[in-house]
């Protein structure tokens, strides 16, 4: 019977550059800060506390995040469509259990409502049919709209590889509960 522990030539390098993978608790054994940035390995379960306020959370859910590089941004000069595709095809995803306190978990209701009613000033001025409350209804269609994604989005993803997901827009008191990221980011 071979030994578990023996030498094989022709096994895959193995690299000590990571922390040790642990359990999904939910706690801070897969979280990190790194100065303003939340570092958490892609299918982690970040702290039960508010991202944004650092209070105890009350809605905890899973939440998707995708990230591409932001050089797929030119793309859209040479096509919409090619760049969508494209951006599809080589996004970065991380999921997570994220924490909403009950403030920030109305704030961002009423954002995504703001988005989902964006429409109707754009309906309402292209119904009066004059060029001002054509030319209003648009400009208001598009603040909503603008203002309610922006306003909605829980986390910032900045970067995520297959070993780390790095996100900003996080609050300060939820950084100070976890610890230091013991490695080096490059």
């Amino acid at each position: 019977m071979p030994e578990t522990n023996a030498f094989n030539p022709y096994a895959a390098p193995q690299s000590a550059v990571l922390p040790p993978a642990l359990e999904r608790s939910g706690g801070t054994e897969n979280c990190w800060r790194d100065g303003p940035d939340l570092l958490a390995r892609p299918q982690a379960d970040l702290p039960r506390y508010c991202v944004k306020c650092g209070e105890p959370a009350v809605d905890y859910r899973k939440r998707s995040f995708y990230w591409h590089s932001p050089w797929l941004y030119l793309l859209i000069l040479l096509q919409m469509i090619i760049y969508l595709i494209v951006a599809l095809i080589v996004r970065r995803q991380g999921q997570h259990q994220v924490g909403l306190c009950a403030a920030h978990q109305g704030q961002r209701r009423r954002f995504i409502l703001m988005a989902w009613l964006s429409p109707l000033p754009l309906m309402g001025g292209f119904m009066l049919e004059t060029g001002t409350t054509m030319l209003l209804g648009s400009l208001a269609f598009l603040v909503m709209l603008f203002w309610g994604l922006i306003g909605m989005r829980i986390l910032k993803p900045r970067r995520i590889t297959r070993e780390l997901a790095v996100y900003g827009g996080v609050s300060p008191r939820l950084l100070e509960r976890l610890p230091r990221y013991p490695y080096r980011r490059d």
